[in-house]
């Protein structure tokens, strides 16, 4: 499998974008982390990666009765700051009922809060102008489509910049040997099209910021 070596050059003597990759799934053996594993040495020459584990994550279910909790605000502040730190999201999510998972609609409510309950944070806002990519993984024959058209519109209405390209895996199971996908060639070209794009995008509005 050939990395997306062209970016890594292009950035050698510059700060590599960095990449979180966010699996909006809990299952041990989730298809969205599979996926996410599979763009991973496509994009690890061209870009620094931060994958945000479920075992990252220790939230209740969003309640702004907990919002004063010293712990929550702990654990809402690391994830901020993570989401801070990258310069484009990569999120794949499955599709429950025409939406995303409620895992990460609570990981985005939450963080999309800390603005509005603790000062130091009043003026930031990690999803404002951050390119999203998503992606989903599915056993039916949709590839998680509706959910995607959810995420769209979530991290639209937070200021993302989500790309109209989108990656949807249908019949995920069929594709899977070994524990990994294994694509054709059409789709496997796909995908790399679609990730270079991405890496090219998220390059170029990191560069763009760091000149301003």
């Amino acid at each position: 499998m050939q990395d997306l070596a062209p970016s890594a050059l292009q950035y050698r003597d510059k700060p590599l974008p960095r990449l979180l990759l966010l699996p909006a799934s809990l299952r041990r053996q989730s298809h969205q982390r599979r996926l996410l594993r599979y763009f991973e040495p496509m994009i690890g020459v061209g870009c620094d990666i931060d994958i945000l584990e479920p075992t990252d994550v220790r939230l209740p279910l969003f309640d702004q009765d907990l919002e004063q909790s010293d712990a929550v605000r702990a654990e809402v502040i690391g994830l901020h700051d993570r989401f801070s730190a990258a310069d484009g999201l990569i999120v794949a999510s499955p599709e429950h009922n025409g939406h995303v998972s409620a895992y990460l609609k609570n990981i985005v409510d939450w963080v999309s809060r800390l603005s509005r309950i603790d000062p130091r944070y009043e003026a930031s806002n990690p999803f404002q102008g951050r390119p999203v990519l998503l992606a989903s993984a599915s056993t039916g024959w949709t590839g998680g489509i509706l959910g995607l058209q959810n995420a769209r519109s979530i991290f639209s209405h937070l200021g993302s910049l989500v790309v109209a390209d989108q990656i949807c895996v249908s019949d995920a199971e069929q594709w899977v040997i070994e524990d990994d996908y294994q694509f054709d060639d059409r789709f496997a070209d796909h995908i790399r099209d679609v990730l270079t794009r991405f890496v090219a995008l998220v390059g170029a509005l990191k560069s763009a910021r760091s000149s301003a």
